[in-house]
């Protein structure tokens, strides 16, 4: 019996709207990955001291990324992000994290020693949660002091934040700006959206399998000055293995290669399809969730669709997957499809069609609640994550310090962190939502600092 292979060829079977970017087509065409998986030879090659085919594969992606180095990464961009936490800081320095970071963003600062300072979130009335300009500027006024801030481009939804204010006012102030642009592999290659690197960032991090045709773990790490490479080394060595999956690293050459080729044309040409999609929704009942919020100042990426449902998010997911379609993720209003240049836009009409043939309707759901006071922090994130814990049972868990990062998902934003104060009202949340409704809850316990 083979369960997983089996489990995947059914999945190979459906149509693919979600990552990995490379949607089952290499490309380069079929490659047999067991004959090329093997390890560090002297005809091979060292990650950590690369001197021949991986040299030379950084080497051309940092020119196509305009970085002054890029480094391979085979943990995902969630090493990267480690990295970029520490990159700057030592123990006991503070940087600047939007409440929307990942929680490798947490994860940094703890394995680092490295206090966190929080913008808070800005939820609209639809649920859309983002990181508001001036909130991130009023948050580096006030942290002069921290070494960098990290910011989330783009985000789930394809929303990118304006960066040019805040690398301004980062450099005035001394501080090192580094972005979490995960789900922006492609942005150099895309006409109309500037990368990091293009703003001036100092250190961003590509998921490649997210958006380019690379095998899911493949990301890319940008360093725009070549004097931080020794330091971001020797950090990424602590945060991966020693045996890199060379098929992993080669599939990160594969997509930079195939975006010179054919990809960037293929990739303008599937974002202008999907604008002419996004405007014939209407004709199904269903609206483009990104013109509601251009009033945010965000710029959104194009290949990311995200339709807003009448008869809720998740209900037009379930439709979907009713007829072979997955799509990325679904919240209460909408749902989340992620394009890239492996679609073509010619696997755009026939969703179309299925949209029309869905109906678009149903009761509206009541949005989740927001909140965007952040709560009372007792401890920071090392000290907290690091004493004896134990599970407190949520009925029981106000007022008790947390051990974890908890929330609801979507949109997956902590409610509370490591070293917070739980309120009622957080615990209530946690209490009233089902189980694939939230993260960080242990059942129906919460990890919390022994007292």
């Amino acid at each position: 019996m083979r369960p997983i292979y089996d489990m995947l060829y059914e999945s190979s079977r459906r149509r693919s709207f979600h990552m990995p970017g490379h949607k089952g087509r290499p490309p380069f065409g079929p490659v047999d990955v067991y004959a090329l998986d093997t390890t560090e030879l002297p005809v091979t090659d060292d990650l950590y001291c690369p001197e021949r085919g991986i040299l030379r594969g950084e080497e051309l992606y940092a020119r196509a990324a305009g970085a002054a180095e890029t480094i391979f990464l085979h943990n995902g961009s969630t090493a990267g992000i480690h990295v970029m936490v520490q990159l700057y800081a030592g123990e006991g320095d503070e940087v600047i994290l939007p409440r929307n970071a990942h929680l490798s963003a947490v994860n940094g600062c703890v394995l680092g020693g490295v206090r966190a300072a929080w913008i808070p979130v800005t939820t609209l009335p639809d649920g859309y949660a983002y990181i508001a300009e001036e909130d991130a500027l009023r948050t580096m006024e006030e942290h002069p002091h921290a070494r960098a801030i990290l910011l989330t481009r783009p985000d789930f939804y394809g929303g990118c934040i304006p960066l040019e204010r805040i690398i301004q006012k980062a450099r005035a102030l001394g501080m090192r700006v580094v972005v979490d642009e995960a789900h922006g592999a492609h942005l150099p290659w895309l006409e109309g959206i500037a990368s990091a690197g293009e703003l001036d960032a100092d250190v961003w991090v590509q998921s490649v399998h997210k958006t380019l045709p690379g095998l899911t773990g493949s990301a890319v790490l940008h360093l725009r000055s070549a004097d931080d490479r020794p330091r971001a080394m020797r950090i990424l060595r602590r945060e991966q293995t020693s045996s890199p999956s060379f098929p992993l690293l080669m599939s990160i050459d594969d997509a930079r290669a195939y975006m010179e080729g054919e990809g960037q044309e293929r990739l303008n040409r599937l974002a202008k399809a999907a604008d002419r999609l996004r405007g014939a929704l209407g004709v199904a009942g269903y609206e483009d969730a990104h013109r509601q919020w251009r009033w945010t100042g965000y710029t959104f990426d194009p290949t990311r669709l995200v339709i807003h449902a009448p008869q809720g998010g998740a209900a037009l997911a379930q439709s979907l997957r009713d007829k072979g379609v997955d799509v990325e993720m679904a919240d209460v209003r909408r749902t989340v499809l992620i394009l890239t240049c492996m679609d073509g836009p010619e696997t755009l009409f026939p969703l179309l069609r299925l949209l029309r043939d869905i109906p678009a309707y149903g009761r509206l759901l009541p949005m989740p609640h927001a909140r965007r006071a952040l709560p009372e922090k007792a401890m920071e994130l090392r000290p907290a994550v690091l004493a004896d814990c134990e599970a407190v049972p949520l009925e029981q868990a106000e007022g008790r310090v947390a051990a974890a990062s908890a929330g609801l998902y979507p949109p997956g934003i902590p409610l509370v962190c490591p070293g917070e104060i739980i309120d009622k009202e957080t615990a209530d949340l946690l209490m009233a939502a089902g189980h694939q409704e939230r993260f960080g809850v242990e059942g129906d316990s919460l990890l919390c600092v022994k007292l």
